[in-house]
């Protein structure tokens, strides 16, 4: 999904992003790799992102391209699709903690399945934390403060 394609779909934002930094603030900035192979997903992640003008997102349709974007330029911030066409979000994120340059990278995965025993197999994995799709926009940009602020 290329940087134009995001800029011709806009979503309203939620009042978090209104909320406009204040001359002179200090604007966050890092780069996230996002895993997932649905592109409607990919879109909606990238206006999710674009409403923090110092985040950069960048798109890897599987774990192979991951893993490759990854070792490439190491993100700031991992957000792992669980079910990846090539991989799992668990088996990926094994693979990128055995690269000593990813080893410390918070990860969080990304799911439309809820269940319990779900989210507490990504957390003993590893996983930061477990977002549900569909996303709520306020709250996935609180947590990509917190996490890139941790």
């Amino acid at each position: 999904v290329t940087e134009a394609s995001a800029a011709t779909r806009t979503v309203p934002p939620s009042p978090a992003a209104r909320a406009a930094p204040a001359p002179g603030a200090d604007v966050l900035r890092a780069n996230l790799l996002y895993v997932e192979d649905n592109p409607v997903n990919a879109i909606l992640m990238e206006a999710i992102v674009g409403m923090r003008p110092g985040l950069r997102l960048r798109v890897a349709q599987d774990g192979a391209d991951a893993l490759r974007e990854a070792v490439a330029a190491p993100p700031d911030l991992l957000l792992l699709d669980m079910h990846l066409p090539d991989t799992d979000g668990i088996a990926l994120l094994h693979a990128l903690r055995e690269r000593p340059t990813l080893r410390d990278i918070p990860a969080v995965a990304v799911s439309a399945a809820a269940r319990s025993e779900d989210i507490e197999r990504a957390r003993a994995a590893g996983f930061a934390a477990y977002w549900t799709k569909p996303l709520d926009v306020d709250q996935t940009l609180a947590e990509i403060d917190r996490l890139l602020r941790a």
